[in-house]
């Protein structure tokens, strides 16, 4: 006697409908790409790099050398819990570079 399958993972599709169901699923993809390809017109291109306010030609150091003797402002502020590292034996012997 066959048991009755009471669950849908239980029950099995015949093998030529889940060829049927992929090959549907795929061209259904494919025929909405096409589709979308045919409706929607190309755009004219329009290449303006002019726009961008940071290119390298519109820098400040492009035209004049940055001033040296001024110290530069730290870009990331220190962590509260920060400690100095210690020096290693290269760095104290290199005159006193300082960071």
């Amino acid at each position: 006697m066959e048991q009755k399958r009471r669950y849908d993972e239980e029950k099995e599709i015949p093998s030529p409908w889940e060829w049927v169901i992929v090959i549907l699923f795929s061209a259904a993809i494919m025929g909405f790409g096409w589709m979308v390809y045919l409706l929607i017109p190309d755009a004219p291109r329009q290449w303006d790099f002019g726009q961008l306010p940071d290119t390298p030609a519109e820098q400040i150091y492009s035209t004049r050398e940055p001033d040296l003797a001024q110290k530069s402002p730290r870009q990331i502020a220190p962590l509260p819990e920060a400690r100095p590292q210690p020096r290693g034996p290269a760095e104290k012997g290199s005159g006193g570079g300082q960071r």
